[in-house]
Formats: C-alpha cells, structure tokens, sequence
C-alpha cells in the first residue's frame, strides 16, 4: 500500500525532529533577553546596494548588438532582531524591485525549539546547494550559474513555508551540516498554492574548520510538482502540472590563497504524455579565484547545461565581507543558437 504524499513528509520531518533533538542534546539552553535586569531586545537594520555598467560586443557576427546600460542590480535592507532567546525574526525587502510582487523577498519568523537548529517560518529560500543559498553579496560572479537559476530551485528562488536549519559539532574542527524546507511551490509572494502537493528541498553535508580555511561538501535533494500555467498563444497551449526530482553534490573550499566551488545537478521532470513536457536535464559549474594580500586576484567560472556553454573572466577587488568589492566579469557564452555576444559587466557592491 503506498501511503499518500502528506503522511511520508510527516514521517520524516519527525524523524529529522528526533534526529536532532538527540544529536543535539548537550547544548546549554539559550539566554532569554527578555529576563528581568536584561536590555531590550535591539533591531538590527543592514543591507548592500548593488550597481554595474554592462556592455555587449557584437561577437557572433550579426551585426547588431543591444546598448551598454548601468543598472542597480539590487538594494537589499535587512531588518533583523532577536525577541528572545529562542524566538526571532528576518525581513528582508529590495526597494528596487522592478514589480511589486519582488519587493518582499525574505520574511520568517525563527524558533529555537531544537539544540543547534533553528526552525524558519515564513517566505525564505529553499535549501539546495551552494550558490542559490548564499547570498549574492558574497559571490564572486555578477550572475548565478545557469544550474543555479534552472534546476536549483522551483518557480523562484523563495517560497512560502517551514524550514529547519542546524550544525552538529562531530569534532573539534568538524561540522555536520543539514537543512530542509517544506514549502508550497507556487513561488515568492504567492499566498495561495496551486497544487496539492508541497515541494520538499534539503541539503546535508560536512564542513571542516581549519585555521585559515574551511571545506565544505554535501548533496542536495528536491522532490514536487508544479504547474505549468496556459499559454494564450497563438496557438493556446493547456496548463498542465508536472513531478520533478533534482540531486546534486557540492564543494566549496575557501583558503588563504584561493577560493573553490564546484556543483552538480541533475533534474528530472515528468508531465502528462499528451504536453511532450518530461524530460531530464544536468548540468555543473566550477569556479575559481586567487587571493593576495592585496585582496584582488584573477577569478574563472565555467558552467554548463546541456547546450548552454559559458565562460566567465575577471577579476575581484575586496573580500567577500568587506564593506566595498568591485567585480569585473567577461562573459563568454553559446547554446544550441550557436554563440551569442559577449558581456561585459564593472559591478560594485557597498554594505550598510
């Protein structure tokens, strides 16, 4: 008898409960800054604004190419604050959203019920991988990997649910690292959700803390469904809804002399016969960049997904965490049209 889809994602959100609960059991209990003589909980309000020059070369031979544009990529204003020791909250907006639907982007609530876990609540992202999970204010490429913004995540980047978030200390320098959200998959700021069936994404890992470097490995797994809105056309295309899978492996290892991150994935659709919709689909990028004292150095990213093929070149000023970083990528690109123009972007960062 196969049990219906709400009861297996019951099962194992109590089996990671109990995981947990256990692996965790010898924390001291959290310090609750609402006890009397304590001071008031304080709101903390950061954020980063993002700014680039892109031009386009006319590299394919066609002869035409669009116009060089500046941008504000993003204006991110966090709002961050801890009530108690176990309950706190994250709002994130991007003022310069382009729709309003684009203004919220995070938006939780975190409960500390479970030693060195933290349970989220609300609109946040989904936890699969690396890059999609970190934030884009310590990338070292202006844009995402085609993987990273295919089949790393549903309709958005963000979704509607509940997420649990921890690291067991297994030794002194090793972590074991582990991350799930349930969430509808109807995407960022969608109140209601179109299917059934909530989507489950998770990540789990190790993460080795050396003195002047970390290394990072884990595999990711996604399972839901979808729906495919109709196209008016012409012609006019049915909605459809679809089942996916995605896996993937991840490795990042950030030293002194230099910064390394690699993934994999692997996606797999099914959809109704009559759509032509199912299919698989992989892809992997792996980047690299070289530090100096200095704290610029060269940088080169290759990702590739089935046809799509594109090399980034550049370079980095700042480090990852400094209040300025500017970035210079080339970009390199051919899919199954054939190759397209390069890019050109001088990107700059500032914190607040």
């Amino acid at each position: 008898m196969t049990l219906p889809r709400q009861f297996t994602i019951a099962a194992v959100l109590q089996a990671l409960f109990l995981y947990c609960s256990v692996a965790g059991y010898a924390q001291d209990e959290p310090t609750d800054t609402t006890a009397p003589g304590r001071k008031k909980p304080r709101l903390e309000v950061s954020g980063f604004a993002q700014f680039f020059f892109k031009a386009r070369f006319d590299t394919n031979g066609d002869g035409a190419t669009e116009p060089s544009v500046f941008r504000m990529q993003r204006v991110r204003i966090s709002f961050k604050g801890q009530l108690t020791g176990r309950l706190g909250y994250d709002v994130e907006i991007d003022p310069r959203a382009p729709t309003i639907s684009g203004i919220l982007r995070d938006a939780f609530i975190t409960l500390a019920v479970i030693p060195r876990h933290k349970f989220r609540i609300g609109q946040q992202k989904t936890q699969v991988g690396y890059e999609n999970v970190e934030s884009s204010s310590r990338l070292f490429t202006v844009n995402r990997s085609v993987i990273s913004e295919n089949i790393g995540r549903g309709i958005t980047l963000r979704d509607i649910g509940i997420g649990l978030i921890g690291k067991v200390p297994m030794t002194a320098k090793l972590d074991f690292e582990d991350a799930v959200t349930v969430v509808n998959g109807s995407g960022m700021n969608v109140q209601a959700d179109s299917t059934s069936r909530k989507n489950v994404w998770g990540r789990a890992g190790l993460r080795y803390n050396g003195r002047d470097k970390y290394v990072r490995v884990g595999i990711s797994g996604a399972t839901g469904d979808q729906l495919e809105p109709a196209d008016p056309g012409p012609p006019p295309v049915n909605g459809f809804t679809f089942d996916f899978t995605r896996w993937g492996a991840d490795l990042e290892v950030d030293h002194r002399l230099g910064f390394l991150a690699a993934e994999y994935m692997h996606g797999k659709n099914t959809a109704p016969a009559s759509t032509g919709a199912s299919g698989t689909t992989r892809g992997y990028y792996v980047l690299l960049a070289v530090k100096t004292p200095w704290h610029v150095g060269p940088l080169v990213r290759y990702d590739k997904q089935e046809a799509f093929k594109r090399w980034t070149l550049g370079a980095f000023l700042g480090r990852r965490s400094d209040d300025l970083r500017v970035l210079l990528n080339y970009e390199i690109l051919r899919d199954d049209l054939g190759k397209h123009d390069d890019k050109l972007y001088v990107w700059m960062q500032t914190r607040f």
